[in-house]
Parts: C-alpha cells; structure tokens; sequence
C-alpha cells in the first residue's frame, strides 16, 4: 500500500473559517451531544504519537494529536467531550505519513485495530478491523476491492507492453490479454456504479457518487449522419456537471471529493466568457441556497477566485457577486470590517468596468489649459498614468513614443497622458526631455479623484477607450497593448 506525505502542522484560519465550527455541528445527522471516543489500537506500530486531521475543501486541518496509550500497548486515543463533525479524515504518524483515512459519518464512538503491521512496511488498509463502525468497513472493504481491480489491471497492461515490445510479439496473446484487461474494468465499473447505488444515502457514498464524472449520451444526428450540433458533446457535460451532487449534504465540503470539482468547474469547464462565469456561478450558488454550509463557501471561493484574478475583464465576476450576495446580507459570516472593504472596492469597480464609460477627467496642460480624456474624436484614446519617479515608467513611456509615432495614424488613437508628480517644474521638463508627443496633463489639479476613481495605486497604468469613450481594456502592459490593439481593430477580441 502506497503512503503519502501529508502536512498536518498548525495552520492560521482566515476569518472565511473562523465560522466552520459552529456551521459543522448544525449538520447533517444528529450525533452524540456528549462526544466522541475513537480507538485506535495497532499493534507492531513504532510511533509514539499519531496526528488526526480533517479534510475541509483543499486543505487538511490538524483535530487532535494522539499519544501512546501508557496503560494500552499500542493504543491511541482521540476523545473528546465535543461533536466531532461528519467528514473524511485522516490519520498521519509522526513523520506526518498519511496511514489510513476513516470516515465519520453515523459512528462517533468506535474501535480501528489492526493485526501485527509489519514496521518495515505499514499496511493497514490490509489489516485492519473496525468494531463499531459499519460505514468504515464499508469504506475499507471498497477501497480493498478497487485496489484489487486496479492491481490487476496494471499487472495486465504491463505484460500487454512487454509482448508488444518483444522481438516477436505474440498477437493472439496481446488480444486475449487485451479482451482480459477490458472485463477487468467493466467488473470494477460495475462494482462502483453497484457501490454507490447501495450507499447512497451514507456520506462516502455521496463522495463517491460525486466522483464519478458525467455520462454524456450520443449526439444527435440528422438523417444523413450527421451531428445536429457540434457541441452537443460539451453543451451537455456543462449543463450536467453537477447531477451527482448532493446539495443538501454540506459535509461534503469535508471529504476529497468536493474542492477539486468545483476548481476543475471553474477552471476548465465553463467557458472563459464573463457573462458565461457570471450565469454559472449563479447557478450553481442557487443550487446550494438551501445549505447554509455549502452556500457559504461557493460564494467565498468564486468571490475570491475572481477578485484575484489576472484577467482584465474578471473585476465584473467579482463586482456582481459582491453586489448580490455580500452587500445583500446574504454572507452574515463575513466580518463587517471585510464586508466594509469588499463592497467599496466592488462600488469603486463598478464604474471602471470594461464595456462602461470611462469616467470624464478634466486636467490641465502645461499652460493651465484644461483638457478632458473626451475630446478626442480619434477611434482609440489611451489614457496613461505615469509618475517621474516611476522606474517601470521610465523604461516604459519610450516605448510607448515610439509605437504613438509609429502607429498613431493607422491604428487612429492619441494618448491622454496624465503625469502624477506634484512637482510641475519638473513635470515640464521631462516632456522636452523625453519628446513627449502627446497631450500632457498633470498639476496634480483634476475634476475628480482620479486615483480612486481610476483605481490607480501603481505607474504605470493603462485605459484604452473607444470612440465613444467605452473602457475597452484596462491595466495591460505597455508590450501587450499594440497587439492588444491590433487584434482589437481586427475584431479578435471578444470579452
């Protein structure tokens, strides 16, 4: 039986889980008010102490450390006067080696003991016996069975290479070989649809059954053979993602299986569109309305997905999530300080969007003259932020005035370029200096905030407008922008 290293040192909660405890006890079947006693009793074992840990999401959280019983040979206690909350959880020695995993479910109070292990080569799942807990021998007795399956699949593949790639490949052989391997899987596909249909209603078995990914029927097709949608395939794998979930069962949350479904949704599965992110996303959220627990934490994980987000136009996911969920008072668990700093940022946000206009700035020039970034009647207008002491600047706005004497005319744009520095005399100079071509504003004097409205804490900073001073793009680098542009004009580009 493989191992696997774990970390199971101390971690610091953000206030996201500073709640999960008293969500925890609110679920799923009511267990023993007055606790939980688990006995761990292996013999031959060489460590003197065992951590055990539980799932939640993508990380595991130490639950209690486990001592060497001194009145119990090899014996090992977790008890406590608390609800231990239904999950998957894992039990690590004290080199924080993953040796087995159980799981809490109907059963609070139970024995796991194991013949003598050899030192050598701990192997419990082979050795083990659960006294009082039914859904972990069902568990282990699963687990025995699809090892078994999967061992002698793999000793059948390798010997399917061997002969192929020997001198002399025997071709009936691979083919019986080949036909032996293909009633393996159907056994062991059988056996899991045959599990989960008989655990349904147990806590691994809804782990399982989420697991199990999507089965997308035929496609179909006209009279002559062909598909009636090309994208049947995929239009169905999304829409149906999520039929194997349990919605009702939060503790869910707390086994393997739910984290990286959800990520692979978000990542892979859904299309990269904003409007295609923001339907599924609310979709999915109201799945889950109806458990606190689930609901909690798809709206924090998509929330904090997008806020930290790379991608220029992902600002939008966040800024809707923040405004129909948070600032609805649909997150109580959020802590007000947080919730205060989420909804301003969404609301500063909202108005920079791509796709809104851009907000008016009215600065003067050199000569006091007053200038808004709308009077351009050119296609493109680029709005640039720059600071003299900017060392990015500095080796960025050369660039910037050679492509602006390169491609002003062709690509039809001017640049609004406003000069942070507080210091005009020197603001002035640098443009002689630096041959700035285009219209210089700055003074430090404006209509607006611009660096709240604009959302400017760093130099440089681009805005692309289009003619009709629309937000086009925002927040690129100097090298993406002319092929930004470019592909742009050419209709390339589609948010």
């Amino acid at each position: 039986m493989g191992i696997k290293k774990i970390c199971v040192c101390s971690l610091v909660m953000c206030l996201f889980f500073l709640h999960l405890d008293t969500f925890a006890q609110k679920k799923g079947k009511t267990q023993d008010s007055k606790g939980y006693e688990i006995k761990f009793i292996f013999q031959g074992l060489p460590d003197t102490l065992l951590y055990f840990a539980n799932y939640y999401a993508d990380k595991t959280y130490m639950y209690d450390t486990l001592y060497l019983s001194p009145k119990e040979p090899y014996t090992f206690i977790s008890k406590k006067d608390t609800v231990l909350p239904r999950g998957i959880y894992l039990l690590a020695n004290q080199d924080k080696v993953k040796l087995m995993e159980i799981v809490i479910d109907s059963s609070t109070s139970f024995v796991v003991k194991t013949k003598k292990l050899d030192s050598s080569a701990i192997d419990i799942l082979n050795n083990v016996q659960f006294i009082n807990s039914p859904e972990n021998e069902i568990m282990n007795t699963f687990f025995l069975t699809m090892t078994g399956f999967q061992r002698q699949i793999y000793l059948i593949a390798d010997e399917i290479k061997k002969e192929e790639t020997s001198d002399n490949p025997d071709t009936v052989h691979i083919a019986e070989r080949k036909e032996e391997r293909h009633l393996y899987q159907d056994s062991m596909r059988n056996y899991l649809f045959d599990f989960i249909d008989s655990n349904r209603h147990t806590l691994f078995g809804k782990a399982q059954l989420l697991l199990r990914d999507v089965n997308v029927p035929e496609p179909p097709k006209n009279s002559d053979g062909s598909l009636v949608d090309s994208n049947f395939g995929y239009n169905y794998y999304l829409n149906h993602y999520w039929d194997n979930m349990d919605f009702s069962e939060g503790a869910l949350l707390s086994t393997p299986a739910f984290h990286p479904r959800l990520k692979t949704y978000f990542d892979d599965v859904v299309p990269p569109l904003v409007d295609s992110i923001i339907k599924y996303a609310d979709s999915l959220i109201e799945k889950a309305k109806d458990n606190q627990e689930l609901f909690k934490y798809i709206v924090w994980y998509i929330t904090n997905k997008y806020e930290r987000s790379q991608y220029v136009a992902h600002d939008a996911i966040f800024v809707h999530l923040v405004q129909k969920y948070y600032a609805q008072g649909l997150c109580p668990w959020t802590d007000e300080a947080v919730l205060e700093r989420m909804i301003n940022q969404a609301n500063k946000w909202n108005d920079i969007l791509i796709g809104k206009k851009a907000p008016e700035l009215y600065m003067p020039d050199t000569s006091g003259t007053f200038h808004s970034n709308y009077e351009f009647d050119c296609k493109y207008t680029i709005m640039w932020f720059w600071d003299l002491n900017c060392g990015h600047c500095k080796s960025a706005t050369p660039k910037l005035v050679e492509f602006y004497n390169r491609a002003k005319d062709s690509l039809d744009f001017d640049v609004y370029a406003v000069c942070m520095t507080t210091d005009t005399v020197k603001w002035k100079q640098a443009i002689i200096e630096r041959q700035l071509p285009w219209l210089n504003v700055g003074g430090n004097v404006a209509n607006i905030d611009y660096r709240v409205v604009y959302d400017v804490n760093t130099t440089p900073v681009i805005f692309v407008l289009d003619k009709e001073k629309k937000i086009i793009v925002k927040k690129i680098g100097i090298d993406e922008l002319e092929p930004f542009l470019r592909n742009y004009d050419e209709g390339k580009i589609r948010y």
